[in-house]
């Protein structure tokens, strides 16, 4: 008798089922099955079927689910709010195309029965299977699906519905992520306790600030004829023309230029002045205020005062002559390897580096 009183997971929503479809759209709605299963996220795409309505389902702290509607249950909930009455769905007809229309049908009753349905279960963890989510956007293909699909285990929960008693029936598929245990806390009775941050509760800066930005910095641009760089050989000495370590160039992954500063050394490590842009530069201060503004950029300068000297450099190289004559058919070698710099005094010995790869 106590088990038969026990709400599960399914009995929460067979129990809620009925009250949302009386409620939002006047139609009798039973539950006829349903089946609980949990499944590793690889085995997640087996359960959906593209042909039919998938959404996706946004939980708290980042979480992601999903949802699948067959074509004979949201057929019949578009022909109870338009007709007012709902017709036996056939099954040999052709195949309807979901769209956002339909997706926005859905949210409603799916909004509704989670909502209602969350609370009922008598066990945590079971509570914890549907709190706090809701319909977030219709999945375009199965491929995009899954790619929101993250995490490592999901309860996959299929419900036979029964539409205007008998009318026809329709599937209702919830794939709810696995919850996870609360976090241990070492000394509950400590006076102050770790706050636990979740992944999902950070800023936007907070996150645009941990993301890593791969730059390369390059001290002089070559260009060869194809028939020249197809004949170069190991130990082949080019000649650079003008390499300069003032005017050193920041550029991104793909060669794009985006800065220009000084290469040289500061507590013993390569290091890289950017300069400033030149409007910056030219910007006259002729206000007696404007003066904490000049202290500013000097004291800023002044952390740099260690830098390596560019004008003690040994000359490099091909400096004085003319830099090769640009062909007709030019390819790029700004991140080629560079002749070794190891001597140059300021630098550490390290013959395996190379000068794009010293302000990376």
């Amino acid at each position: 008798m106590h088990q038969s009183r026990t709400v599960s997971v399914l009995r929460a929503l067979r129990l809620s089922m009925s009250k949302v479809g009386q409620d939002l759209f006047e139609l009798p709605l039973a539950v006829l099955g349903a089946t609980q299963d949990v499944v590793g996220n690889d085995a997640c795409a087996g359960v959906f079927d593209e042909d039919q309505l998938m959404v996706l389902l946004d939980g708290p702290a980042g979480a992601r689910g999903a949802a699948m509607v067959d074509a004979a249950f949201v057929g019949g909930l578009i022909q109870q709010q338009t007709m007012g009455t709902v017709q036996p769905f056939n099954a040999d007809g052709p195949p309807r195309i979901m769209t956002t229309t339909d997706a926005s049908l859905i949210e409603p009753f799916l909004n509704t029965l989670l909502e209602r349905a969350a609370p009922l279960p008598q066990i945590e963890e079971e509570r914890q299977l549907m709190a706090g989510f809701k319909f977030g956007a219709k999945a375009q293909n199965l491929r995009l699906l899954m790619l929101a699909l993250e995490d490592d285990a999901y309860h996959i929960l299929r419900l036979t519905l029964d539409l205007a008693q008998g009318a026809r029936q329709g599937e209702l598929l919830l794939c709810l992520p696995v919850p996870k245990p609360p976090p241990k806390i070492a000394d509950p009775d400590a006076a102050e306790e770790e706050e636990v941050v979740d992944e999902g509760s950070k800023t936007l800066c907070e996150n645009v600030l941990s993301l890593k930005a791969n730059l390369i910095v390059s001290l002089t641009q070559l260009q060869l004829p194809i028939r020249v760089a197809g004949a170069l050989q190991v130990g082949q000495v080019l000649e650079l023309g003008r390499v300069s370590f003032a005017d050193a160039q920041v550029r991104t992954l793909e060669g794009r230029i985006v800065g220009h500063g000084v290469l040289g050394q500061r507590d013993g490590m390569r290091a890289l002045r950017v300069k400033h842009r030149a409007k910056k530069r030219e910007t006259l201060l002729r206000r007696s205020s404007d003066a904490g503004a000049l202290r500013a950029e000097a004291a800023q300068d002044a952390q740099f005062d260690d830098f390596y000297s560019v004008q003690d450099l040994p000359a490099v190289a091909g400096q004085a002559g003319d830099a090769p004559a640009r062909p007709d058919t030019d390819v790029d070698f700004a991140t080629a390897p560079m002749p070794d710099l190891s001597d140059l005094p300021g630098f550490e010995d390290d013959a395996n580096s190379t000068p794009d790869a010293m302000g990376q």
